[in-house]
């Protein structure tokens, strides 16, 4: 692609490094936020059933003390969703991922010396989520999201994977650490690996190809079809540019609000409670630990795969499968027995993980690039909350019934049943009407 002219006056060498050794710069933005998505993932969010078990028994807690520490750093980022998403979109990802990411690590690292539950409590929530909400979440799925628009789903899809990687990756370590060492040190050397690596890759991340003087990936090829084969001027351009307000006036917003809540409700439930879960069956922590890596594993490939295919085909049905899939893990947790319960539950986890990739690339590609930061905080809120709701339901079932989850797999299952419906009921919205260019204004 040759790159245009800037608009904003960047001079020819500031362009010629858009094009960092020979590669489009938002590649590397991509490769950036994969790494960033992988240790974030792996540390801060698919550790948290790892943690869990010891935390619980060390500090002497129930089931919902211990599910209220990670169930509430929910409720921080879904405050802190639309505030985070908007200044995104107004200021650019690289301050926020370096400022939160070094607050998020540092809050980990003071975990270390912390015994009473309280002190944890308030060190997680104000300073460990306060951090990642701002840097490692929602913030690295929005950079991608403004550098490409033809090859977006791969794009977005490859910094997703990031988060799934992690959870393959770096989860088998923590669980071995947390079984071998102790949660404490895993912590603090957790935090540690992950300051080291914040900065670097967050200057990595500029805020738009705009800044640097080029255009998103795949506009100027969309260009050139528009010049051989002239569009209808009623016709849908490939990156529409919603603002919010014109968004969520669309029955497409609403649907995929409704079916991304439902979905990442539960998944908040799952995400906290797993080992717990399939500990039931007779297994081992360790065991079930490596069980819960194995999922994410698992899910990397079928990412991969969706994203690909999402270029081509129509995505809803593949969202509404991964749903399918998360119904049927529910019910072999509640059907079946032993190995063969976990082994089931494991595999259409990761085809639940691995389709909903595409969540957020809906988003991008029905709304375009300048408002989805803001869209994203916005749905964040209200998933958030669900999160919240979902895990503390999980634990109180636990508590009540002598560590058993079925009731909640019972109510889990017909919500995401419901989720899918809501996606294969999707449809890309038409464009906003505005205005001509041009048009006259009242004299």
């Amino acid at each position: 692609m040759i790159d245009p002219a800037s608009s904003d006056g960047t001079p020819a060498p500031g362009r010629l490094r858009a094009r960092l050794g020979g590669v489009y710069y938002g590649w590397w933005v991509v490769l950036a936020t994969f790494i960033l998505g992988v240790v974030s993932g792996g540390i801060f969010a698919h550790s948290n059933s790892i943690y869990f078990r010891s935390i619980r028994k060390d500090l002497g807690l129930s089931y919902s003390q211990t599910s209220l520490i990670f169930s509430l750093s929910r409720a921080e980022g879904s405050i802190a969703g639309p505030i985070v998403g908007r200044l995104v979109d107004r200021f650019g990802a690289r301050p926020m991922i370096i400022g939160g990411g070094i607050m998020a690590s540092l809050g980990f690292m003071l975990l270390r010396w912390v015994d009473t539950y309280w002190l944890f409590l308030l060190i997680f929530i104000v300073i460990v989520s306060t951090g990642k909400s701002a840097g490692l979440g929602q913030t690295l799925i929005s950079s991608t999201n403004r550098w490409f628009v033809r090859r977006r789903s791969l794009a977005m899809s490859i910094t997703v994977i990031g988060f799934s990687s992690g959870g393959a990756v770096i989860v088998p370590l923590v669980n071995l650490g947390v079984n071998t060492i102790g949660w404490q040190d895993v912590m603090l050397y957790s935090g540690m690996f992950m300051i080291l690596l914040i900065v670097p890759l967050g200057m990595v991340v500029r805020h738009s190809p705009e800044s640097m003087g080029i255009e998103p990936e795949g506009v100027a090829q969309i260009r050139q079809q528009e010049a051989i084969q002239p569009r209808n001027p009623s016709a849908r351009t490939a990156d529409p540019d919603f603002s919010v307000k014109e968004a969520i006036s669309t029955r497409a917003f609403w649907l995929l609000f409704g079916g991304s809540v439902l979905r990442i409700t539960v998944w908040g439930a799952i995400s906290i409670h797993a080992v717990e879960m399939i500990v039931r069956e007779d297994v081992s922590v360790s065991a079930a630990g490596f069980m819960v890596s194995l999922m994410f594993m698992l899910s990397v490939p079928v990412r991969l795969i969706v994203g690909v295919l999402g270029v081509r085909f129509p995505i809803q049905p593949f969202m509404a499968g991964a749903m399918v899939a998360a119904v049927f893990a529910m019910v072999s947790l509640l059907a079946l027995d032993g190995l063969l319960a976990v082994y089931l539950f494991v595999v259409m986890m990761a085809l639940e993980q691995g389709g909903t990739t595409l969540n957020w690339v809906v988003l991008g590609n029905y709304f375009g690039r300048k408002s989805f930061a803001t869209l994203f905080g916005i749905m964040s809120t209200f998933f958030n909350i669900g999160m919240i709701a979902s895990a503390q339901f999980a634990a109180w079932i636990a508590d009540t019934h002598d560590g058993s989850y079925d009731l909640a797999l019972l109510t889990f299952a017909p919500l995401y049943a419901l989720s899918g419906l809501l996606f294969l009921s999707m449809r890309q919205p038409a464009l906003p009407r505005r205005p001509a260019i041009g048009t006259a204004g009242p004299g």
